[in-house]
């Protein structure tokens, strides 16, 4: 293998692939980087066997050729040259040599043949989406998910297609059973879907890194047991794990809940972020009291103080009290886009669905909590 590359491209693509390489693995060649030199283009795979990601930059090959070299040692190189063309050469004890303007550095390598070969993959249908559209998916859904593994059937978001308006829909779903959140969009046809699938939390925490907030079409598509992600210069490829996800829709709250209230995001936000500085217990119940256009947030903590905070609200309905969890409610605010959310609450302890005003692509459920 003999090539000249651009440092920046390098270094970029050498990037996209960090949060995938296993550092701490039994398998030392997991921590490696597949690099692939033919046809004007260098292809470089990383896979810790759950994920893969494989991206291509274009390079002026000399020879081709294939190697494994570290992948983390690769990447800070690239980031540390002087001079903007590098070249790459691989000998036949399996070393490479990356040289740019006076610097040359060696690493060891290992025979391509070494590193795990990916799994085929027979896409069942393909949806083509705005990158951005997959990226908020993700988003609006991946902090719902249970952080514990063995919460079988809650570890992964839930992906199914449904029938919106004489049209098509595909909706991500994630819940850890104290609150979900459920985003969807807009397709051209219904997906083939694995049955009992989630997408992992590893899975979702690399694509909200390497997606972009782009209008670039991206296609991604499920083969048995796996799930694929084609965007501009990277192919992205997830197994999926088995878990039988519940059924959500049992504990989607009444459509006529009696109370409705529209608050502002940033005022409940920056409420929300006062009130935390008080809070130390991350299951502690704060209370929310609803009343005409007011909305009155009190905490009391006996070691560190209490807080009270009011913010202007829009309400229809009789005045309600209800405890929550301010995490719970902060990480939907984070995630949502728009300047206004809708609440619907039915009593005090009933599941409470909140909307973005105006849109109908996604939607939470925070369970409330009691106050003692």
């Amino acid at each position: 293998m003999d090539l000249y590359i651009d440092r920046t491209d390098l270094s970029k693509a050498l990037a996209k692939i960090q949060d995938i390489v296993e550092r701490r693995t039994t398998n030392p060649i997991l921590a490696h980087v597949l690099l692939h030199a033919r046809d004007g283009k260098l292809t470089l795979t990383a896979t810790d066997t759950e994920i893969a990601s494989i991206v291509e930059v274009t390079a002026n090959i000399e020879k081709p050729g294939e190697l494994t070299v570290d992948a983390s040692k690769l990447f800070q190189i690239s980031r540390s040259l002087p001079q903007p063309t590098v070249r790459i050469t691989a000998s036949a004890n399996n070393r490479l040599t990356i040289t740019s303007g006076h610097s040359s550095f060696k690493l060891p390598g290992s025979l391509a043949s070494e590193y795990p070969a990916l799994p085929a993959f027979d896409a069942k249908g393909t949806i083509s989406i705005a990158e951005r559209e997959l990226r908020r998916l993700v988003a609006q859904t991946s902090f719902a998910v249970a952080g514990d593994d063995s919460r079988y059937g809650l570890n992964g978001v839930f992906i199914e297609s449904r029938e919106h308006e004489g049209g098509h829909r595909v909706r991500f779903v994630g819940t850890d059973g104290h609150r979900l959140a459920a985003a969807e969009t807009s397709t051209e046809s219904a997906v083939v879907l694995s049955d009992n699938k989630l997408l992992p939390r590893k899975a979702l925490n690399v694509m909200k890194k390497l997606l972009e907030r782009s209008d670039d079409i991206v296609e991604f598509s499920f083969g048995d047991g796996a799930m694929r992600v084609v965007k501009p210069g990277q192919v992205l490829w997830f197994r999926l794990i088995d878990g039988r996800f519940p059924n959500y829709e049992k504990v989607m709250p009444q459509v006529d809940a009696g109370h409705k209230i529209t608050i502002d995001i940033k005022s409940l936000s920056d409420s929300l972020k006062r009130v935390s500085i008080l809070i130390q217990e991350r299951t502690k119940a704060v209370a929310f009291s609803f009343d005409g256009d007011t909305l009155n947030i009190n905490a009391n903590n006996i070691d560190h103080g209490e807080i009270s905070d009011n913010i202007q609200i829009e309400m229809v309905g009789d005045p309600i009290k209800s405890g929550f969890n301010t995490r719970y409610l902060s990480e939907v605010l984070s995630a949502v886009e728009g300047e206004t959310i809708k609440l619907s609450l039915a009593n005090p302890l009933a599941p409470c669905l909140i909307e973005v005003d105006g849109r109908d692509d996604a939607f939470f459920i925070v369970m409330p909590m009691r106050l003692d």
